[in-house]
This record gives structure tokens, sequence and C-alpha cells, in this order.
């Protein structure tokens, strides 16, 4: 995915809740033009807040059923991350995501593994607002190719150091202000960690990335003006 990082990008995150990952990306790709949508208008409202005090002029929060019409068009790349296994119709909400792209366009999906379970004793044995337990490699790759996607890969992610993190998270969001922020170095550096191949333990979570496939008819006209 390094080769989308200095282009100008048109970004979707579906299901963006409080915007966190949103803003970041927007906060780290200037040219990037992003777009976050969530049910939850309170949700949103704070997040326009953030963006408004961080400055940034690149990305904007609208609330929008996943389920209903495409939220934005001409989409580079649509993030589903976390949230598929928090809607019941989760085919719908491919299927707009994936008219939301333009073609060649990718969809980058996480979800949780069917298998999974926490690490800590007495975490929730369930994925947050989960209204399935999650998916298999076979399932998942079986709904993106529903909806006419090109599946480029999926693999196992989100092992020990990640969950556990989140695990804390979860449970410290009751606890004051400085015992957060003292955890807020296990909470940046479990990602960067799980990135750089530190991570053990069974995974709990899936990756995806699919692309919606190339209008042949673009093909053709490309092929033709390439002579």
């Amino acid at each position: 995915m390094r080769e989308l990082e200095d282009r100008p990008l048109n970004v979707l995150d579906a299901g963006c809740g409080d915007g966190l990952l949103t803003l970041a990306l927007a906060r780290g790709h200037p040219r990037w033009s992003l777009v976050g949508v969530d049910v939850r208008d309170d949700l949103l409202a704070g997040a326009r807040s953030r963006a408004a005090a961080r400055g940034l002029t690149n990305v904007r929060f609208v609330p929008a059923d996943l389920t209903g019409p495409p939220a934005a068009t001409g989409l580079d790349v649509a993030l589903a991350l976390e949230c598929l296994s928090e809607i019941e119709d989760d085919r719908a909400v491919v299927a707009m995501l994936t008219a939301s792209l333009d073609p060649g366009g990718l969809l980058i999906v996480q979800v949780p593994d069917e298998s999974w379970t926490p690490v800590l004793p007495g975490s929730a044995p369930t994925w947050r607002e989960q209204v399935r337990q999650g998916y298999t490699d076979r399932s998942l790759r079986a709904l993106l190719e529903s909806a006419g996607l090109e599946v480029e890969r999926v693999e196992p992610t989100y092992r020990t150091v990640a969950a556990l993190a989140q695990e804390v998270r979860d449970r410290a969001k009751s606890t004051p202000l400085a015992v957060r922020a003292s955890l807020f170095p296990l909470f940046a550096a479990a990602p960067r960690l799980e990135l750089a191949g530190a991570a053990w333990g069974r995974p709990k979570a899936l990756f995806a990335v699919a692309r919606r496939p190339l209008d042949p008819a673009t093909d053709l006209g490309t092929a033709g003006g390439g002579t």
C-alpha cells in the first residue's frame, strides 16, 4: 500500500465513529481528501470539532447509513475497519462501498476472525457492538466477491500485542485522565510493533484488500491510446 501514500487520493472512512483514524490520516496525508461517515452524529460532531481545532481542511464528516445510497462517489480508497461485524446487512455495506469506488479503486477491510477470543480474563467475549461473531478467510472472500470485487489478499492480523492494548484501553475508559495518559505509549506502540512483526499469538482479525475491476471500455481506450 506504500505506493498510495504520496498520491492525492479521495478516501472514505466507513463507520468512522469519533473520527480518530480519519483525522490521523488527514494530518499525515495533506494531499488526501477524506470523508468520515457514521450513523451517530454525536460522535461526528466531536470529530468535526477536533478537525477544526487542528486546522485540518482536507477532511469532513457526514452522517450516513452504510446500507443506503453511497455517501460519496469517485473514491480511490474506501476503508471499512471493524464495522462490518456490527451491521446486520454486511452485503449491502460492501455493495455500497463498491459503488462508491472508481474502477480500479480499493476497498480495505478489517474484521474479527470467527474464532477470536480475548487476551485478558474478564474481557468482553464479544467484539464491541457485534451482530455476528466474525468471519473466516473463505466467508470474507465470498462477501467481497459477491459485490464484484477482485480480492487481492486476505491475511491474519491483530495479534496479542494489539489485542492486549485494545482491551486495556477499553477498561481504562472510565479511569482518571492521568491514568489514561500514562497508558498512551502502550496504545501508540502496539500497532507499530505488530507492523514491525514484533507480535505473537493467534490472530484475532482478518485484513483484506479488494479492488473494483477496471471498466473494460476504459481498458480498451487506454490500450488504444498507447499504440
